[in-house]
């Protein structure tokens, strides 16, 4: 029964139900802080949601204005009077008179109630006439407005209205004053044709009534044009400058005035409108001692029922790095240890079976290489007798010892020689009696060139493994007798073995290739050994990064890369 009762205050069930215990504890006396916090939000929400309201109102009255602006343009635009006035020279002071009360009228018609304290410039393309709607002194000449940046706007862009931030205008009341000008080009359609030019000056005062009940303690209102500058804003340090950057504690609301061409920004300073609220010194202060509480109460609790239990995790990562003799003592909750036993358990298990699987796959590669050994074609070991025996009529005894020596030593080095891996050196010592016996049999039509870096000669490589390539070119880029060129090259490049045979035979489709490395071509060498049974090899003894590859040009030739781990034979333990 004691023991029992010793186990169960040990299980990790017993901990964690004292830490939810001592949890239950710390959120009743938390519950009225939670409150007030959801209190805060509320507040922000609503808050919020009122100065979006305000803020969308704004957008409507600068587009309603943007639209009147509009209005304006057109009936300047399509005005007799208007016309008229800017085009002609010759006029005598009645018709003079008479033009402009006609202007005035034209102009007085379209401009709605908002527009009223609006300055309007008319000036004509000729820099000769300008009509000003406000009894004011124009403080510049005609041709510096002309060459103005809100002149040239209108002119590049005849058929858009641009709002331009200017530090000073053309009258004598606004030359010292930021104002935003507004140009639109007159503009006759059917010559393509710029007659005249209509800038409207807005002062800062006048963009004020647009965004003055927006703006209070907690509030700013900006308005900004290209690359992102402040031309307009209830923070007057900002305007001519960039966008400020906002902290977290602000609600930015954005809208993009597509009309005006610019962006329209409201920004709410949520967190010192809150703090006049809420003394959220004394709040932080609080939830940080409960919070430092907690974080005592629930170390003490948890360290010896976690730790173990984190033990076992990183004991468990290194699996990934197959780290299999990473056993984890048996400590902690009783379930924990339950764990911790099955973890070793399952280390050995895991060991057992990578020796066992080491064991099949090492026997597995010696059936393999004892089955390649024995898939030599009796045709080709006929045939180089028959070559020997039509020697021995020609009496050509010293061809005849090349080729029966050529001959042994292929047949001991493919049969008798059971190992997997071989030199170089010695791969190349094979393909010498191969393609001196090939030589004997066809000719030398076909030539062999070796370019073989000094650093290769000592590499370890799977045996027969450039052979079939050897025979691929002799018996299929060179039908009928056709002369050529083989060449072997092979170099130590950035830690890897490679491995070129390149013909200048006939060469194939590279659809042919294809299928050729992937086994889907039906043709075999002397060997017996597939192109694509080499390419299995490569990757079963090495991995999937290693392999060969084909590329062929019907008519110009074919090159075969192999690419194979750069191992030495002092450095290799051969398994």
């Amino acid at each position: 029964m004691k023991k029992k009762l010793r186990d169960y205050k040990n299980s990790f069930y017993f901990r964690i139900l004292l830490m939810v215990l001592v949890g239950i504890s710390i959120t009743a006396i938390t519950v009225s802080f939670v409150v007030l916090i959801m209190s805060k939000s509320a507040f922000n929400k609503t808050y919020t949601k009122s100065q979006e309201k305000v803020f969308d109102r704004i957008e409507k009255e600068l587009n309603d204005f943007h639209e009147s602006l509009l209005e304006v343009v057109n009936a300047i635009d399509t005005s007799w009077a208007f016309r008229l006035y800017l085009n002609s020279n010759e006029m005598d002071n009645l018709q003079a008179f008479q033009n402009i009360h006609q202007m005035e009228a034209d102009l007085e018609k379209s401009k709605s109630a908002n527009m009223e304290r609006l300055n309007i410039l008319v000036l004509s393309a000729d820099k000769q006439k300008h009509y000003l709607s406000r009894t004011e002194t124009i403080s510049v000449s005609d041709e510096e407005i002309w060459e103005s940046k809100a002149v040239k706007l209108a002119v590049e862009e005849p058929e858009v209205i641009h709002y331009s931030f200017s530090e000073g205008a053309y009258t004598m009341t606004t030359k010292d004053s930021d104002v935003i000008i507004v140009s639109k080009a007159l503009y006759y359609q059917e010559r393509e044709e710029v007659y005249g030019v209509v800038l409207a000056t807005l002062t800062m005062e006048d963009m004020k009534k647009y965004y003055d009940y927006f703006v209070t303690e907690y509030t700013e209102f900006y308005l900004v044009g290209d690359n992102d500058r402040v031309f307009c804003s209830s923070d007057k340090s900002s305007v001519g400058n960039k966008l400020p950057s906002f902290s977290l504690g602000h609600t930015v609301m954005k809208r993009d005035l597509n009309y005006l061409g610019c962006t329209m920004y409201g920004v709410i300073d949520s967190q010192h409108a809150l703090g006049k609220l809420y003394n959220m010194s004394l709040l932080i202060i609080i939830c940080v001692a409960i919070g430092i509480v907690m974080l005592a109460v629930g170390s003490i609790y948890t360290r010896q029922t976690i730790r173990p239990l984190s033990q076992l995790v990183e004991k468990m990562s290194t699996l990934k790095e197959g780290n299999f003799t990473e056993y984890m003592p048996l400590s902690g909750t009783s379930e924990v240890q339950e764990l911790a036993s099955t973890y070793n358990y399952m280390l050995d298990d895991i060991q057992n079976y990578i020796k066992e699987l080491l064991r099949i796959q090492k026997e597995k590669r010696k059936s393999e290489i004892k089955a390649l050994q024995m898939q030599i074609n009796p045709h080709y070991i006929y045939n180089t007798l028959a070559s020997i025996k039509w020697l021995l009529y020609r009496n050509d005894t010293d061809t005849i010892v090349k080729t029966m020596d050529a001959f042994i030593s292929l047949l001991r080095n493919t049969i008798s020689n059971a190992d997997e891996f071989i030199t170089v050196e010695q791969e190349i010592r094979n393909l010498d009696d191969y393609i001196l016996i090939n030589h004997v049999r066809y000719g030398e039509a076909v030539k062999v060139e070796y370019f073989i870096s000094n650093g290769c000669k000592n590499c370890l490589l799977p045996k027969l493994l450039i052979q079939p390539f050897i025979e691929n070119a002799f018996f299929h880029a060179f039908p009928d007798g056709k002369s050529g060129t083989i060449q072997i090259v092979m170099q130590v490049k950035d830690n890897n073995l490679e491995i070129k045979v390149i013909d200048d035979g006939v060469g194939m489709t590279q659809e042919q290739a294809q299928k050729i490395t992937t086994g889907e071509s039906n043709k075999e060498h002397f060997t017996g050994i597939g192109i694509n049974n080499v390419q299995d090899r490569i990757k079963l003894i090495y991995g999937k990064e290693y392999g060969l590859v084909i590329d062929s040009v019907d008519g110009v030739g074919t090159s075969v890369t192999i690419k194979l781990p750069a191992r030495e034979k002092e450095n290799t333990d051969e398994e």
